[in-house]
């Protein structure tokens, strides 16, 4: 018998336990031989056992006779012998079979692989089996110093310990794997099964735990996965070279091609790898259209190792020419020595016609192929310093067609693009080279005339300008007399910049229209009524916000894909005392000018930003909330701070606010511009070009300007269901803004037509009267607690569909 069989006898030695046994054994044998000695006297042994009483008021004798009690109760004893000789007799085959499991139990700990220990409910070990110290290390002595949880790792032990707890709750098994610590430090996976044992008062105050040692198998199992890993890794390699939809390429030094995928060859207008390796033997030389690039690229690769993200143009097997984008890495051996060329060519060459075309609407009307407002202004503007140089004058003709808006109503959108081709062709033979003809919008158009010597000169232009404006065209079937209103400011009598003079000349042709139309006026102080209207309007400004009369109006912006709310702008709205809601493109340019858009720009930022946090403390979606910088305010000395401080007091996160900044905002000062952004968007602030086409839209300089998001224009979505050229222009924008990751919105989306436009083309965001007009805060509040509402009602219908599903 082991320890535990001893123990159950309140023993320690096994000698005790065999002379207790042996004197319980005798006694009992005494006893027996006993009881039945006294039971066959009692029975056999009495003869005659009477008993006699006398009724003394009967006068009568009675006699009993006790043999037969004596006989009963002989039975009774003798009944009795018999049944303590059954259990005796059951009680020694109970012990056998204890001897005999003891001795398996202790054959089997001895020599099983499996590490068995018995503990109790506090965790001492009572009994560990050898194979402890063969797999783990620990002597016997060693494992009963310690608690049985000690050595298992800490992060797995709240496992280990859970599962101990339910098996020993339970009385069965519960399976776990963890780490215990091997003596020497090391760690051994082990499988533990942990079962309860109860006592005779039904306690469950012991726990048997066998464990096997998994370490090696679970290495297997690694080793296993780590192989398929790697396998997986290669096909999927395999795959996304064969598959790619960009070329991958590996050549020589000198440029014979190694291996190169399917996409590669089809860029280059091959079959397959094998028809471009046959007949291109070196893929450097005989594929790119530069050859001074080979050697700058070599030269770049010697140094650097890489090259990344090169455009270069190549030829294509029909001789034809592509764009792509190249990534190069060389490959060296052991010594250095570069071995080989591997990397990515990707075709952009549709990117390429996209950034030239946007290039060219940055200075051209896409409609009619003229100058627009931006090259007008870089043209004019040098026109002035050549006449400051030659003392000469210059004079600009601002021109408005007559009644413009009837033809396009009438005859439709296509007429009247058609119409203002023609005017511009006309515009361009009756000038002379060195002039410049521009159109600045709509139906507007400004003649730009240099060298002019007598005011008289610019009189003779017009009047022949509008005689050739009057001729009959012919458009669609429909004969046509336009004619047109013109207004003419001479530098430097009504001028002396770019935009006093388009400013006053448009004052003079708006004059001219109101006097009968079909004539033109020079600019005089008389018919300066902006002017006057400025003055009161600055005015009004400079005690607008000490009156309240200013406040800020919210236009969400709508997530194209999913319908929410993504984000509201902050609009400046200014309700006059006396002239009631005065727009904002009245009074925004003249505090601009005035000076007064500091204070006013710091309101707004300060009141949008209280707003946003407000909206945010109860309880509704935190979203971006957008505001216009004008540029004065973009370059005050301090402006970072402005920002910085107005965060900090509001309590509004910095991800939560938009700067929106015009396109004429980059014109001047790159590289303060692109300092100060880059500022901002390193405050954690989101950067977005508005107004996008108006202005400078050159993807040049876009790229060195941290803008997440473009805005295009509100003149572009207007008419993109029915204008091919606007629709053209917009879709160009969107694909150029997405090759450069800038999510785009629309502004001004007003119809379904607009909006189906859009989704086709895969704009992100719109905003416009289509969605929400501009609400007031509580409105907009409304506004984004009913879009909440809606996205908890998706959620949940969708948490309910797939509880059916799940059920199903």
């Amino acid at each position: 018998m082991n320890q535990q069989s001893f123990q159950r006898f309140g023993q320690d030695k096994p000698d005790a336990v065999s002379v207790e046994v042996r004197q319980i054994e005798g006694r009992e044998w005494w006893l027996l031989g006993f009881t039945v000695s006294v039971t066959l006297a009692l029975t056999l042994g009495i003869g005659s056992f009477s008993l006699a009483w006398f009724d003394r008021v009967t006068d009568a004798a009675y006699w009993f006779d006790l043999r037969q009690w004596v006989r009963a109760l002989a039975a009774l004893i003798l009944l009795f012998d018999l049944y303590a000789i059954y259990q005796h007799l059951q009680l020694q085959r109970i012990r056998r079979q204890l001897a005999e499991r003891d001795q398996i139990f202790q054959l089997v700990s001895e020599n099983a692989a499996d590490m068995i220990a018995l503990v109790d409910s506090d965790g001492r070990r009572l009994y560990n089996s050898p194979a402890y110290q063969k797999i783990l290390g620990y002597s016997p002595e060693e494992l009963r110093a310690t608690s049985s949880f000690e050595q298992i790792h800490p992060d797995d032990r709240p496992r280990v310990l859970n599962a101990a707890e339910k098996g020993r709750l339970s009385g069965q098994g519960e399976r776990v794997e963890y780490r215990m610590r091997h003596k020497d430090g090391s760690w051994r996976t082990l499988e533990s099964t942990a079962c309860g044992i109860r006592n005779a008062r039904g306690q469950a105050d012991k726990l048997v735990i066998v464990n096997r040692d998994i370490t090696e198998r679970k290495r297997a199992e690694e080793l296993l996965l780590h192989n398929a890993a790697l396998r997986h890794a290669e096909e999927k390699y395999r795959t996304i070279f064969e598959d790619a939809v960009i070329g991958i390429f590996q050549v020589t030094p000198e440029g014979r091609p190694l291996n190169i995928n399917r996409a590669l060859a089809q860029i280059h207008g091959y079959d397959s790898p094998e028809q471009l390796m046959r007949e291109a033997s070196n893929l450097v030389s005989q594929l790119l259209v530069d050859p001074d690039q080979i050697d700058e690229l070599r030269r770049v690769l010697d140094e650097n190792g890489v090259v990344r993200s090169v455009e270069l143009e190549v030829h294509c097997r029909d001789r034809t020419r592509k764009w792509a984008l190249v990534n190069v890495r060389a490959v060296r051996d052991c010594d250095g020595k570069i071995i080989l060329y591997e990397g990515t060519l990707e075709d952009i060459t549709d990117r390429k016609v996209a950034e030239t075309r946007a290039q060219f609407l940055a200075y051209y009307d896409a409609l009619t192929g003229l100058p627009n407002r931006t090259l007008l202004e870089d043209r004019l503007g040098k026109a002035l310093a050549g006449s400051r140089r030659r003392k000469d004058k210059v004079a600009l003709l601002f021109l408005d067609l007559d009644g413009f808006k009837v033809i396009n109503d009438s005859f439709g959108h296509s007429c009247g693009d058609l119409l203002l081709r023609k005017v511009a062709d006309h515009l361009k033979s009756q000038a002379r080279e060195q002039d410049t003809v521009a159109r600045i919008g709509g139906d507007e158009f400004v003649v730009v005339l240099t060298g002019v010597k007598d005011v008289m000169d610019a009189a003779v232009a017009a009047e022949r300008i509008m005689d050739a404006m009057i001729a009959e065209m012919v458009i669609e079937g429909h004969s046509l007399n336009v004619s047109c209103s013109m207004g003419i400011s001479i530098f430097p009598e009504h001028g002396a910049d770019s935009e006093t003079l388009i400013k006053n000349a448009d004052a003079a042709m708006y004059s001219a229209k109101e006097s009968g139309r079909n004539a033109f006026q020079f600019f005089s102080e008389e018919m300066n009524a902006q002017a006057v209207e400025r003055l009161t309007l600055e005015h009004g400004l400079r005690t607008a916000l000490d009156k309240n009369e200013l406040f800020l109006v919210y236009q969400p912006q709508m997530d194209v894909a999913t319908g929410t709310i993504v984000g509201l702008e902050a609009l400046l709205r200014w309700q006059h005392p006396e002239l009631g809601a005065v727009p904002p493109d009245r009074f925004v340019r003249i505090a601009e000018n005035s000076g007064l858009i500091l204070p006013i720009g710091a309101w707004v930022l300060r009141a949008a930003c209280s707003q946003a946090r407000k909206w945010q403390d109860e309880g509704l979606c935190a979203i971006p909330v957008a505001v216009n910088v004008s540029a004065v305010q973009f370059r005050q000395q301090g402006f970072r701070e402005l920002i910085s401080r107005v965060l900090s007091e509001t309590g509004l996160a910095s991800q939560y606010l938009e700067l929106e900044v015009t396109e004429s905002l980059l014109l001047s000062n790159t590289d303060m511009t692109s300092s100060v952004l880059r500022e901002l968007k390193r405050m954690g602030l989101k950067l977005a070009i508005d107004d996008f086409g108006k202005g400078y839209s050159s993807l040049s300089y876009l790229k060195q300007f941290p803008f997440s998001k473009l805005k295009i224009d509100r003149s572009f979505i207007r008419d993109v269901p029915a204008n091919p050229e606007d629709a053209a222009i917009t879709a160009a924008i969107i694909s150029m803004a997405k090759s450069l990751n800038l999510k785009v919105i629309a502004e001004g989306v007003e119809n379904e037509g607009q909006m189906s436009f859009l989704r086709a083309h895969q704009c992100d965001e719109i905003q416009g009267y289509y969605f929400s007009k501009p609400l007031a805060a509580d409105k907009a509040a409304d506004k984004l607690r009913g879009t909440m509402a809606s996205q908890d009602h998706a959620n949940n219908g969708t948490s309910r569909l797939a509880q059916k599903a799940s059920s199903t």
